[in-house]
């Protein structure tokens, strides 16, 4: 396998989510348009996954550029968004760093980890806790930008003790998150000092 993997079914799918996330932007400001398009997008991320099983094209290049696409995409909304979304991505790229300084098994916890990181990174994400955790880390800035345009209770007609239940869910999901964040950034930080003494 080389470069035709970048042709790969999951991988033109992905190059489609950059240009979708891209144009969101875009419209920002036009929240019907920015929402459908960044919504395609966010609905295209589970169908990358199906399409790499269903035709036998999982490759380690795709597993990296999907995470890839999900902190592109999440940065555009967070720095469109506030003037302190840039520490979100921030904190989002270098746990990217972090974690895939393991290789392609970044996934795979060890026994010293915290009961924590590894409820939520049991069976790749695909546990309760990791569902929620990881479904809060994609939701919680749409549901920010909803909220903030006026999508969820003008356009939507969602009630506002929703909308701002659904803040304090998906907040509690994205701080989980931030926990397992700071302990593999920790862990990273831990494993270059302890090289260094080496």
């Amino acid at each position: 396998m080389g470069w035709e993997v970048l042709l790969f079914v999951p991988n033109i799918i992905g190059y489609i989510r950059i240009v979708l996330a891209s144009v969101a932007i875009i419209f920002f400001h036009y929240p019907v348009i920015c929402t459908i398009l960044y919504g395609i997008s966010v609905l295209l991320d589970g169908i990358d996954g199906y399409a790499a099983r269903k035709l036998n094209q999982t490759s380690i290049f795709g597993a990296w550029f999907d995470v890839v696409i999900d902190n592109f995409s999440r940065g555009l909304l967070w720095c469109s968004l506030y003037k302190w979304g840039y520490l979100v991505v921030f904190l989002e790229w270098v746990t990217f760093m972090s974690t895939h300084s393991r290789g392609s098994n970044w996934k795979v916890t060890e026994e010293h980890f915290p009961t924590l990181v590894q409820l939520v990174m049991a069976n790749g994400f695909k546990s309760p806790l990791g569902c929620y955790a990881v479904g809060s880390l994609h939701i919680l800035p749409m549901w920010m930008y909803m909220h903030e345009m006026g999508v969820l209770s003008l356009i939507l007609g969602v009630p506002d003790v929703f909308v701002y239940v659904g803040i304090a869910v998906f907040t509690i999901g994205r701080t989980i998150c931030l926990s397992v964040e700071v302990f593999y950034v920790y862990h990273y930080i831990k494993h270059l000092v302890d090289c260094h003494e080496k």
